[in-house]
């Protein structure tokens, strides 16, 4: 019964944080990250119980987790989250902004840090680790396959803090 009133109050946080572009639902935010055409094998959003070192509950946040699965080669798994996370370059420069122009509003990626990790050297499997933070969110990507296995699993982890 606890787990299913934190659940609850997760999702009520979630979804009275949101702005208008932002995904209000674990389907809508699990959608934004999934490969395409990737089997998605069950999803889950859950309290993710920010605690201090004495075990005292310090913040509001949640964990959301999905497991996909592709027959795509993992490099092609790779090459799509590079694209989708590198941004797209400026097609003029910062300082050639007219005069006149509206301030631009704050970029929502601002300070946004993105990790691709290779960890299958010497390994009978492809490990690779992908981490995306930002100031109130981490997202992780473990994308494997094993040498003699038909798919590539992508597991998919999101924090959000309130």
């Amino acid at each position: 019964m606890r787990s299913s009133a934190a659940a609850l109050l997760a999702l009520s946080l979630l979804a009275a944080t949101a702005t208008a572009d932002e995904p209000v639902s674990l389907l809508q935010t699990v959608s934004q990250w999934r490969y395409p055409d990737a089997k998605i094998n069950g999803a889950k959003m859950a309290d993710a119980a920010t605690v201090n070192g004495a075990g005292d509950r310090t913040t509001p946040s949640i964990m959301c987790s999905t497991t996909m699965t592709t027959p795509d080669p993992v490099a092609k798994v790779l090459a799509f989250y590079h694209t989708l996370l590198t941004p797209a370059p400026e097609d003029e420069p910062a300082d050639a902004e007219p005069e006149d122009a509206e301030p631009a509003e704050a970029d929502p990626q601002e300070g946004r840090s993105v990790l691709f990790s290779d960890e299958s050297e010497g390994r009978p499997f492809a490990m690779h680790t992908i981490l995306v933070n930002t100031a109130t969110t981490s997202t992780t990507l473990i994308v494997t396959r094993g040498v003699d296995e038909e798919e590539t699993r992508i597991t998919w982890k999101r924090y959000v803090r309130f």
